[in-house]
């Protein structure tokens, strides 16, 4: 008698192998009794866990490669969103076949190119990416070899395909409305490069709340892009020492928060007086700034749970346009 797999066992109760993978693992999404019915044909049949060899058996690559950047050399806080995003997508996979591998995208590489050599060496059934351009090389590619994967953010192409994002036009759009909210006439929006999609949306999203609220916000002017900005800290102070400074900024993380309010400190501003500060966050540390600064929250926990479910669902063959969420942030006024 041949040995049992987990395919032997979908074909015996009549469930898929990844029904029958969970339901061995007893994850939370099986029923009860599909449990004590895959547990039961496993024991009848001699089941033994090899899931080395179970993408051999089924034709089915468990793999799940994630492909996120780095930081730079000498860096001394990356991004703290990061752990959390990997947390998310490993807990995402938890009680299915699927692993989790992580390639790093370096800085000033061709993101295309991790890409390419997780396809070229067989590293992955399936392929998770953030940090998308409106026009992608990286979309066409994986959908030109038929190779499944999800990215953490939108594209602007006519290609369909399955993403999990964070509503940046929202963010945009309830950050410069709390600040004008607060009196503020003068506003900036700390922006990372416009070949991202998520800071068009953002953009878009501060516009339309300026247009509301009566006031001129400029792409030219009152965005700070982060790839001009060596130092956040000696930048607020200058900028907070010009016959031009804003009443309030919008910063796009804890990090650059951090410098920004340094800055604005050194030129001898108060947060909360002279200028109102919002950020964008992935954790509570802007509750233990002096003073704290509100924040809208991205639980990018959530977002990889939602990454890996859908990669397991498009390595299964769903259709990629059902697979598409947007997640909205939460406001922590403080």
């Amino acid at each position: 008698m041949s040995k049992a797999t987990l395919k032997t066992i979908a074909e015996y109760t009549g469930l898929s192998v990844t029904t029958v993978s969970r339901a061995l693992k007893d994850g939370d999404d099986v029923k009860q009794p599909t449990k004590d019915k895959v547990k039961a044909a496993a024991t009848k049949l001699g089941y033994r866990p090899n899931l080395s060899g179970v993408g051999l058996r089924t034709g089915i690559n468990y793999n799940i490669c994630a492909i996120l950047p780095v930081t730079k050399a000498g860096d001394i806080v990356g991004d703290v969103g990061t752990l959390s995003l990997i947390a998310g997508l490993t807990a995402g996979l938890d009680g299915t076949p699927f692993h989790l591998t992580v390639l790093p995208l370096e800085p000033d590489q061709d993101p295309l190119e991790p890409v390419k050599y997780a396809v070229e060496n067989n590293l992955a059934g399936g392929i998770i990416f953030n940090l998308t351009l409106t026009q992608d090389e990286r979309v066409t590619y994986l959908h030109e070899q038929g190779i499944p994967f999800v990215t953490f953010g939108q594209t602007e192409m006519s290609i369909e395909h399955a993403y999990v994002d964070i509503d940046n036009y929202d963010i945009g759009y309830r950050a410069a409305s709390y600040l004008y909210d607060k009196g503020c006439k003068r506003i900036r929006l700390l922006s990372s490069s416009q070949i991202y999609t998520y800071a068009w949306h953002k953009y878009y999203g501060v516009k339309r709340a300026s247009m509301e609220h009566g006031i001129q916000f400029s792409k030219d002017r009152d965005i700070i892009f982060d790839t001009n900005v060596d130092n956040y800290r000696e930048y607020a102070r200058k900028m907070m020492e010009s016959d031009d400074a804003p009443d309030g900024v919008i910063c796009g993380s804890e990090i650059s928060a951090c410098g920004m309010i340094a800055g604005i400190q050194d030129a001898g501003k108060k947060i909360g007086e002279d200028v109102q500060v919002i950020a964008v966050e992935t954790c509570d540390l802007p509750s233990f700034f002096t003073p704290p600064v509100p924040g809208l929250r991205q639980d990018f926990h959530s977002v990889g749970k939602m990454l890996s479910r859908y990669i397991v669902q498009c390595v299964e063959g769903a259709d990629p346009k059902e697979l598409q969420y947007v997640e909205k942030t939460t406001l922590y006024p403080r």
